[in-house]
Protein backbone atom coordinates (compact mmCIF):
# COMPACT_ATOMS: atom_id res chain seq x y z
CA UNK A 1 0.00 0.00 0.00
CA UNK A 2 0.98 3.54 -0.08
CA UNK A 3 3.26 4.91 2.32
CA UNK A 4 0.25 7.10 4.01
CA UNK A 5 -1.94 4.65 4.59
CA UNK A 6 0.92 2.44 5.52
CA UNK A 7 1.68 4.49 8.20
CA UNK A 8 -1.79 5.58 9.49
CA UNK A 9 -3.23 2.32 9.17
CA UNK A 10 -0.40 -0.33 10.01
CA UNK A 11 1.89 1.98 11.61
CA UNK A 12 -0.07 4.32 13.94
CA UNK A 13 1.91 4.32 17.05
CA UNK A 14 5.14 5.23 14.70
CA UNK A 15 6.47 8.34 14.29
CA UNK A 16 6.03 9.35 10.46
CA UNK A 17 7.76 11.51 8.04
CA UNK A 18 4.75 14.07 7.71
CA UNK A 19 6.66 16.34 4.86
CA UNK A 20 6.81 13.21 2.98
CA UNK A 21 3.43 12.30 3.60
CA UNK A 22 2.22 15.95 3.21
CA UNK A 23 3.31 15.98 -0.54
CA UNK A 24 1.01 17.18 -2.83
CA UNK A 25 -0.58 13.37 -4.94
CA UNK A 26 -0.24 12.40 -8.26
CA UNK A 27 -3.64 12.30 -10.47
CA UNK A 28 -5.45 9.58 -10.81
CA UNK A 29 -8.09 7.85 -13.59
CA UNK A 30 -11.89 7.42 -14.57
CA UNK A 31 -11.95 3.89 -16.26
CA UNK A 32 -14.61 2.34 -18.32
CA UNK A 33 -14.03 -1.38 -19.04
CA UNK A 34 -16.64 -1.90 -21.98
CA UNK A 35 -17.67 -4.96 -23.47
CA UNK A 36 -18.46 -3.93 -27.34
CA UNK A 37 -20.40 -6.07 -29.63
CA UNK A 38 -19.10 -4.74 -32.79
CA UNK A 39 -15.39 -5.17 -34.38
CA UNK A 40 -13.50 -1.59 -35.34
CA UNK A 41 -10.93 -2.09 -37.87
CA UNK A 42 -10.27 1.94 -37.90
CA UNK A 43 -8.75 1.06 -33.95
CA UNK A 44 -5.58 -0.80 -32.62
CA UNK A 45 -4.12 -1.68 -29.46
CA UNK A 46 -3.23 1.56 -28.22
CA UNK A 47 -5.59 4.72 -29.49
CA UNK A 48 -5.72 8.32 -28.00
CA UNK A 49 -8.24 10.62 -29.29
CA UNK A 50 -7.03 13.86 -27.54
CA UNK A 51 -9.11 17.08 -26.38
CA UNK A 52 -8.66 19.82 -28.16
CA UNK A 53 -8.39 22.15 -25.07
CA UNK A 54 -5.55 21.11 -23.06
CA UNK A 55 -4.62 22.78 -21.07
CA UNK A 56 -8.01 23.50 -20.12
CA UNK A 57 -8.15 19.98 -18.95
CA UNK A 58 -5.03 19.63 -17.05
CA UNK A 59 -6.40 22.99 -15.01
CA UNK A 60 -9.69 21.72 -14.31
CA UNK A 61 -7.98 18.32 -13.26
CA UNK A 62 -4.88 19.67 -11.15
CA UNK A 63 -6.47 22.83 -9.79
CA UNK A 64 -10.29 22.86 -9.79
CA UNK A 65 -10.10 19.06 -8.84
CA UNK A 66 -12.32 17.66 -11.39
CA UNK A 67 -13.24 16.55 -14.54
CA UNK A 68 -13.11 18.50 -17.86
CA UNK A 69 -16.06 18.50 -20.53
CA UNK A 70 -13.69 17.53 -22.93
CA UNK A 71 -11.15 14.96 -21.85
CA UNK A 72 -8.45 13.45 -23.35
CA UNK A 73 -9.49 9.70 -24.18
CA UNK A 74 -6.84 6.76 -24.22
CA UNK A 75 -9.06 2.94 -25.61
CA UNK A 76 -6.71 0.16 -25.28
CA UNK A 77 -8.46 -2.98 -27.12
CA UNK A 78 -6.21 -5.98 -26.07
CA UNK A 79 -8.26 -8.22 -28.10
CA UNK A 80 -6.56 -6.75 -31.21
CA UNK A 81 -3.36 -8.47 -30.02
CA UNK A 82 -5.07 -11.26 -28.54
CA UNK A 83 -7.99 -12.04 -29.92
CA UNK A 84 -9.37 -14.52 -27.18
CA UNK A 85 -9.78 -11.43 -25.01
CA UNK A 86 -13.22 -10.72 -26.79
CA UNK A 87 -16.14 -13.18 -28.09
CA UNK A 88 -15.93 -13.14 -31.80
CA UNK A 89 -16.39 -10.07 -34.00
CA UNK A 90 -16.86 -8.15 -30.20
CA UNK A 91 -13.61 -6.12 -28.54
CA UNK A 92 -12.82 -5.37 -24.93
CA UNK A 93 -12.27 -1.86 -24.52
CA UNK A 94 -10.12 0.06 -21.76
CA UNK A 95 -11.62 3.65 -21.78
CA UNK A 96 -9.39 6.08 -19.28
CA UNK A 97 -9.77 9.63 -19.04
CA UNK A 98 -7.36 10.90 -16.52
CA UNK A 99 -8.83 12.64 -13.28
CA UNK A 100 -8.11 14.56 -9.91
CA UNK A 101 -7.64 12.34 -6.72
CA UNK A 102 -10.48 11.71 -4.37
CA UNK A 103 -11.04 14.83 -2.82
CA UNK A 104 -14.48 13.84 -1.59
CA UNK A 105 -16.31 15.12 -5.06
CA UNK A 106 -19.70 14.27 -6.44
CA UNK A 107 -18.20 11.64 -8.23
CA UNK A 108 -21.63 10.19 -9.03
CA UNK A 109 -22.16 12.87 -10.82
CA UNK A 110 -18.95 13.44 -12.49
CA UNK A 111 -18.66 10.20 -13.61
CA UNK A 112 -22.61 10.00 -15.65
CA UNK A 113 -21.75 13.19 -17.26
CA UNK A 114 -17.61 11.90 -18.56
CA UNK A 115 -19.56 8.56 -19.82
CA UNK A 116 -22.12 10.80 -21.59
CA UNK A 117 -19.39 12.83 -22.96
CA UNK A 118 -16.84 10.23 -23.78
CA UNK A 119 -19.11 8.46 -25.56
CA UNK A 120 -20.63 11.24 -27.92
CA UNK A 121 -17.10 12.18 -28.56
CA UNK A 122 -16.04 8.24 -29.33
CA UNK A 123 -19.44 8.18 -31.21
CA UNK A 124 -18.66 11.34 -33.50
CA UNK A 125 -15.20 10.22 -34.25
CA UNK A 126 -15.59 7.01 -35.55
CA UNK A 127 -19.62 7.28 -36.84
CA UNK A 128 -21.39 4.85 -34.56
CA UNK A 129 -23.56 5.15 -31.94
CA UNK A 130 -20.77 3.25 -29.04
CA UNK A 131 -23.65 3.17 -26.59
CA UNK A 132 -25.86 0.57 -28.39
CA UNK A 133 -22.90 -1.58 -28.74
CA UNK A 134 -21.95 -2.36 -24.86
CA UNK A 135 -22.67 -5.32 -23.67
CA UNK A 136 -21.19 -5.19 -20.55
CA UNK A 137 -19.83 -2.22 -18.54
CA UNK A 138 -17.58 -1.95 -15.18
CA UNK A 139 -16.60 1.29 -13.79
CA UNK A 140 -13.53 2.22 -12.07
CA UNK A 141 -12.81 5.60 -10.98
CA UNK A 142 -10.58 7.52 -8.05
CA UNK A 143 -12.97 5.78 -5.11
CA UNK A 144 -12.63 2.28 -6.08
CA UNK A 145 -8.71 2.75 -6.75
CA UNK A 146 -7.78 4.20 -3.10
CA UNK A 147 -10.15 1.55 -2.14
CA UNK A 148 -8.60 -1.84 -3.77
CA UNK A 149 -5.17 -0.31 -4.17
CA UNK A 150 -4.84 1.52 -1.06
CA UNK A 151 -3.25 4.27 -3.25
CA UNK A 152 -3.83 7.39 -1.21
CA UNK A 153 -6.87 9.77 -3.10
CA UNK A 154 -6.88 6.79 -5.43
CA UNK A 155 -3.49 8.69 -6.78
CA UNK A 156 -1.33 6.57 -9.89
CA UNK A 157 2.01 7.57 -9.40
CA UNK A 158 1.96 8.48 -5.36
CA UNK A 159 3.32 11.61 -4.81
CA UNK A 160 3.12 14.54 -7.82
CA UNK A 161 6.24 15.26 -9.67
CA UNK A 162 5.36 18.62 -9.44
CA UNK A 163 8.15 20.07 -7.81
CA UNK A 164 11.83 20.12 -8.40
CA UNK A 165 12.44 18.79 -5.27
CA UNK A 166 9.48 15.94 -5.40
CA UNK A 167 12.00 13.27 -6.16
CA UNK A 168 14.42 13.94 -2.88
CA UNK A 169 10.97 13.45 -0.59
CA UNK A 170 10.65 10.04 -1.88
CA UNK A 171 10.20 7.43 0.96
CA UNK A 172 13.24 5.86 1.36
CA UNK A 173 12.95 2.10 0.44
CA UNK A 174 14.02 1.04 4.45
CA UNK A 175 14.59 3.30 7.46
CA UNK A 176 16.81 2.30 9.80
CA UNK A 177 13.90 3.12 12.58
CA UNK A 178 11.67 0.28 11.18
CA UNK A 179 13.68 -3.00 11.99
CA UNK A 180 12.31 -5.77 8.62
CA UNK A 181 10.47 -3.25 7.01
CA UNK A 182 10.67 -2.71 3.55
CA UNK A 183 9.24 0.06 1.29
CA UNK A 184 8.98 -0.47 -3.01
CA UNK A 185 5.61 1.03 -5.52
CA UNK A 186 5.15 4.57 -6.80
CA UNK A 187 4.94 6.29 -2.95
CA UNK A 188 8.89 4.98 -2.60
CA UNK A 189 11.96 5.80 -4.21
CA UNK A 190 12.50 6.25 -7.22
CA UNK A 191 9.03 7.38 -8.38
CA UNK A 192 5.59 5.66 -9.69
CA UNK A 193 5.05 4.47 -12.95
CA UNK A 194 5.49 0.87 -13.77
CA UNK A 195 9.49 1.11 -14.75
CA UNK A 196 10.08 3.08 -11.61
CA UNK A 197 7.93 0.31 -9.57
CA UNK A 198 9.70 -2.30 -10.83
CA UNK A 199 12.82 -0.44 -10.15
CA UNK A 200 12.05 -0.07 -6.50
CA UNK A 201 11.07 -3.80 -5.83
CA UNK A 202 14.16 -4.95 -7.44
CA UNK A 203 15.92 -2.32 -4.75
CA UNK A 204 13.66 -3.69 -2.06
CA UNK A 205 15.33 -7.33 -2.95
CA UNK A 206 18.34 -6.34 -2.77
CA UNK A 207 18.43 -5.14 0.71
CA UNK A 208 16.32 -7.90 2.17
CA UNK A 209 19.33 -9.93 0.38
CA UNK A 210 21.56 -7.74 1.77
CA UNK A 211 20.12 -7.60 5.60
CA UNK A 212 19.51 -11.52 5.51
CA UNK A 213 23.53 -12.18 5.01
CA UNK A 214 24.64 -9.91 7.86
Amino acid sequence: MDVVPTYRKLLPHTKAPERTLRQERSSSALIFYWGIQKGFEQLDLHNIFFSDHYREEFKAIFEEKTLHEDPTVYVNITSKHTPEDAPDSCENWFVMINAPGNYDQDWPALIAGSRERILAKLSRILGEDIASLIAVEHVLDPRGIESSTQSYRGALYGAASNSQFAAFLRHPNHRSALSNVYFCGGSAHPGGGIPLCLQSGKIVSELIAHDRST
